[in-house]
């Protein structure tokens, strides 16, 4: 199926920048590009057209003029090479003069390359599947704007087109598109909807129609979901900062600067707003006036987004831990090692902490002791975070199943297959487990059994959380689009 592009006068959509060591990868990315009707460059492809051709006048059009953006596939191998530095070299020149993103970096592992700082977002090969990365570049390139110069941002809301009368269970009532990913997940507080977008902003709509209330600019994407308490709004940005603007006009009371992207979700307990850095560090920041009162530093990026509970702060870190915090001292109760990173927020029910890795398990440990009391394995790694209810915790895994557990024992109740690499959270409200999935869908299923009640088409990835009230369910998806369904 073709993807829909803005007009421009690029030889080509994507060119891909990568070391023959993740040729076999990459060549299932460019297959799958193919499929979809987009226009790239890929060297294999090439091998006539490049005979005789000046390679360094040449490889430096390609790489600098050619494409609306350039895929860097990141590895030791890359950073090794003469060749590639060179189309690096070029990528990087045109993308100090682009308004707009051009360098997409997709990573095989850890490897810093010179003048790719990073705080920028990626995609990571370890764990994304070749077609999934290239159905992301779809979306990507749907949201790019024809123009290299984009107008100030424009949210307008569009009604259900389903016809007249009550939108029925799995419709969608409305709907806004932002400029942007939304990864951040849709919170709703006093009748107002707050998300972040890729577009950098923040973003509060009406969430009964999707009017605009206000936004607010930030330096950079927002994927962190807003927390909300006292008539205000706590958010993370890309730019390193947390911010701390007002719930009813968007007005900045306060912001404190991290030594990285913030990636990780705030939450606001007692007159304290904690979250986590990919500086490494846990912060514990005055609500009112954004004094930081004491910064705690793990061994990893903290992309977990923290949860409290009876005085204790509980996250994860790329360390591979799930850490135990004094909320008054910053200071470490215990932690539990698990056997990879740990992205996955922790959920806290009757005094054990559940929380999934990139080992492949959901975890429940002893919330006072940090000592493990059972462990699930999935088929895949488990960034999603798991919601606990009725004496079950659900999860879901990237083997694309949702789990319905024994919060006890861990033992299998039910499992459902919804997706490829499912790593969206789920939500659980009056016996319903409402899901989003890389299949384009939020799901609503029925906690006790499984069965699926409904499913909305989304028209991209879902990797937010859904938030739930009334008869409204909210989601944001990576076509950039906000969307209330009727559940």
């Amino acid at each position: 199926m073709s993807v829909p592009l803005p007009e421009h006068d690029y030889a080509y959509d994507i060119c891909l920048s990568f070391a023959s060591e993740q040729r076999r990868y990459v060549e299932q990315v460019a297959r799958a590009l193919e499929a979809a009707g987009l226009r790239f460059y890929y060297a294999n492809d090439e091998e006539a057209s490049l005979w005789g051709k000046e390679l360094p006048e040449h490889l430096d059009e390609i790489y600098r003029r050619s494409a609306l953006f350039c895929v860097v596939f990141v590895s030791a191998a890359y950073a090794a090479k003469m060749w590639t530095t060179h189309e690096r070299r070029s990528a990087q020149a045109r993308a100090l003069s682009d308004p707009d993103e051009y360098l997409l970096p997709v990573r095989f592992d850890d490897t810093e390359l010179p003048g790719l700082r990073p705080t920028v977002g990626y995609v990571d090969a370890r764990i994304t599947p070749p077609g999934r990365l290239a159905a992301l570049l779809g979306e990507k390139l749907r949201l790019r704007a024809p123009s290299p110069h984009r107008s100030d941002p424009v949210l307008a809301a569009v009604p259900s087109s389903s016809g007249q009368g009550t939108p029925r269970p799995g419709e969608t009532v409305w709907r806004v598109t932002t400029g942007g990913l939304v990864q951040s997940s849709p919170q709703i507080c006093g009748g107002t909807l707050y998300f972040g977008s890729g577009d950098c902003r923040v973003w509060a709509v009406e969430a009964e129609t999707g009017a605009e209330r206000w936004s607010v600019a930030t330096g950079g994407a927002v994927w962190s979901t807003p927390a909300v308490a006292d008539h205000t709004v706590y958010v993370g940005s890309q730019d390193r900062n947390v911010y701390a603007l007002d719930a009813d006009t968007g007005t900045e009371r306060w912001r404190i600067t991290t030594g990285a992207a913030v990636w990780s979700s705030p939450v606001a307990v007692d007159g304290m707003v904690f979250v986590g850095s990919r500086d490494h560090h846990m912060y514990a920041i005055g609500a009112t006036n954004g004094h930081e009162h004491w910064r705690f530093r793990t061994a990893g990026d903290v992309d977990s987004s923290p949860v409290v509970s009876a005085g204790t702060v509980y996250f994860g870190s790329d360390d591979r831990c799930l850490w135990a915090l004094d909320v008054e001292t910053g200071r470490a109760r215990w932690w539990f090692r698990t056997g990879g990173v740990v992205r996955s927020s922790p959920a806290v029910h009757d005094r054990s902490v559940y929380v999934g890795s990139d080992d492949g398990f959901l975890h429940a440990v002893d919330a006072e002791t940090g000592v493990g009391r059972w462990r699930y394995r999935t088929g895949g790694r488990v960034r999603s975070s798991p919601a606990v209810a009725e004496g079950t915790v659900y999860v879901g895994s990237h083997d694309g199943n949702l789990y319905a557990l024994d919060a006890g024992t861990g033992e299998e109740r039910w499992w459902k297959h919804v997706g490829e690499w499912l790593q969206a959270s789920p939500t659980v409200v009056d016996g319903t487990v409402f899901l989003g999935s890389d299949d384009h869908g939020l799901w609503a299923l029925d906690a006790v059994t499984g069965e699926v009640q409904w499913r909305c088409e989304t028209d991209s990835v879902v990797l937010t959380r859904p938030a739930v009230s009334g008869r409204i369910a909210w989601v944001g998806g990576q076509d950039g689009t906000v969307r209330a369904v009727r559940v």
